[in-house]
């Protein structure tokens, strides 16, 4: 035990002194400047900020006054701004329609009883028409068992895809292979040429297609190219629709299993097996599209070390919101997410005038359009105003939940590279500790910003606050889960007495803390070797 406890010490200390250089100080945050950020940007005067909005533009414009009075160098293409060219897709009037053909004629599904859709993004007016063919849950994973195309022709079909994915896999990996936008990319490089999404029992308690009918005339946004071509488009992929249970069991009349017993053999720990249905279907979409600009806005802190300031730390946080109500209650967005711009802007001063200019630069990024699919740090990430292989490192501030003087803090992504060394030994010398992720099961780092950075191969991390509160008589997981029951997306995310400036300051810095130690350190940080995500996506 001895003689492990010493090599333990010795290598702690080896890898803290290749981490940094001499660990300064950790200046003082002033909780009083976040609260001021907080009240100007959550105020009702920018009615919610949604995306592409006067009152986003409007927050956009603060943020980039803050970013100048500072000092820090502009870095988008209109100064601070970095204009991200939206089409956002609306159904105007029109709606979508799916018809089933089969030999005992035809049946007409309605939208929004039997199915639903998001208007389409890619052109105002698609139609196809194809045989079906069941995939399971549409996954394509041989390393983790899983190749649900095996043996099928789906080429010119529609692929009927189960929502969700097979219980043994991984809670982080089975969460990107059960995206929509990973099943589209499956299915369409098998050669399909539309899909329709099916619910299982599992999803259907966790998120009803009632409640999915809730949003049926919600607007679709996606960025654009140059050629005006939408960045999550897939060319020659029809969009997609999700079937109600009672519409989905119609598919499977006929075929060589019924979908009822799909679901038992499931339950019976088989995994769903694919075949053709005897069926095709017509699908039409169409929508009206209307173009509009909002920016992100970007801002650098130059390096101070000549072979490192080519090298570039993110802070990233959205700016955005989801707007007003339809009776007039504007979603001010406190929490989520203007006490994250805050955070990094009192982290940003920190930097400033500590006096000791980073050896790394540091990258300020306030990003848009994060409600409406993560789209802006999407766009960014494509889009960088830097090279993009001289990123090293996304630290991401998301509804960091400020209800309370803390003694944790939880770094979702800790688990796959140093960056969660680096905020353990943080939180250590802010007198916190780091704990883990309590609920694995919301796989929330696939969730944000952060993992558009992530496709890139760049190591991130996204912060909130634990769930141990300073104070004794808190409790903290409740007054969370209060948070997100009564105020999360709702009206009452205001600038009141729920947040904890307190905790703001706390907050601030550990991740100035965080963000100084990767700036200054010798190697940059890494994806731990054998990481699911870094082998995936390290090498671009």
């Amino acid at each position: 035990m001895r003689t492990k406890t010493l090599f333990g010490a010795l290598l702690a200390g080896v890898l803290v002194a290749c981490a940094t250089t001499s660990p300064a100080p950790i200046p003082s945050a002033n909780s009083e400047n976040i609260r001021r950020h907080v009240e100007i940007l959550a105020a009702d005067e920018l009615a919610g900020r949604e995306t592409g909005s006067a009152g986003y533009r409007e927050a956009a414009d603060y943020v980039a006054g803050q970013f100048e009075q500072m000092g820090l160098q502009p870095a988008g293409s209109q100064r601070y701004l970095q204009q991200v060219p939206f089409v956002r897709a609306s159904w105007g009037g029109r709606e979508p329609t799916l018809v089933l053909q089969g030999r005992d004629g035809d049946i007409t599904f309605q939208f929004g009883e039997d199915f639903i859709a998001s208007p389409p993004t890619i052109s105002e007016d698609t139609v196809t028409s194809a045989n079906l063919v069941f995939v399971g849950f549409g996954i394509e994973a041989p390393e983790y068992g899983v190749d649900d195309y095996k043996g099928l022709d789906v080429r010119g079909k529609i692929a009927v895809i189960l929502s969700g994915r097979p219980k043994n896999m991984p809670n982080e990996v089975g969460a990107h292979y059960s995206s929509g936008r990973t099943k589209r990319e499956t299915a369409a490089r098998h050669g399909a040429i539309g899909y329709i999404t099916l619910n299982t029992p599992q999803r259907e308690k966790r998120w009803s297609f009632k409640r999915s009918v809730e949003h049926l005339h919600d607007d679709s946004f996606d960025w654009v190219d140059a050629d005006d071509v939408p960045g999550n488009a897939i060319p020659g992929l029809h969009p997609g629709v999700m079937l109600d249970m009672p519409a989905a069991r119609q598919l499977f009349m006929g075929a060589e299993r019924s979908l009822q017993t799909i679901f038992t053999e499931m339950d019976n720990g088989l995994a769903p097996r694919g075949f053709p249905l005897p069926y095709r279907a017509e699908l039409t979409s169409g929508a009206t599209h209307k173009k509009i600009l909002s920016p992100n806005v970007v801002a650098i802190l130059p390096g101070s070390d000549p072979k490192l300031k080519d090298e570039y730390v993110v802070f990233s946080a959205h700016l955005d919101h989801i707007g007003v109500e339809e009776d007039g209650q504007v979603n001010n967005g406190a929490q989520d997410n203007a006490a994250g711009i805050a955070v990094m802007l009192e982290t940003a001063r920190l930097f400033i005038e500590s006096g000791r200019a980073p050896r790394r630069s540091l990258l300020f990024v306030a990003v848009t359009a994060e409600e409406e699919g993560l789209l802006g740090s999407d766009y960014f990430a494509r889009h960088t105003p830097v090279p993009p292989q001289s990123i090293v490192a996304n630290i991401n501030l998301d509804m960091p939940m400020l209800l309370y003087p803390f003694k944790d803090i939880i770094a979702f992504g800790a688990e796959h590279s140093s960056l969660g060394k680096t905020a353990e030994r943080a939180a250590r010398r802010t007198g916190l500790k780091l704990s883990p992720d309590p609920m694995p099961e919301q796989v929330i780092f696939v969730r944000s910003d952060h993992y558009n950075f992530v496709r890139q191969g760049v190591p991130a991390i996204y912060l909130i606050t634990g769930r141990e509160a300073l104070d004794p008589n808190i409790d903290g997981t409740a007054m969370q889960t209060k948070f997100l029951q009564e105020r999360y997306h709702r009206p009452g995310d205001v600038a009141d007495e729920q947040i904890s400036y307190p905790a703001a300051k706390q907050f601030t810095e550990v991740n100035y803390a965080i963000a100084r130690e990767v700036a200054d350190a010798d190697r940059k940080p890494r994806w731990y070797s054998g990481d699911f995500f870094g082998e995936l996506f390290g090498s671009k």
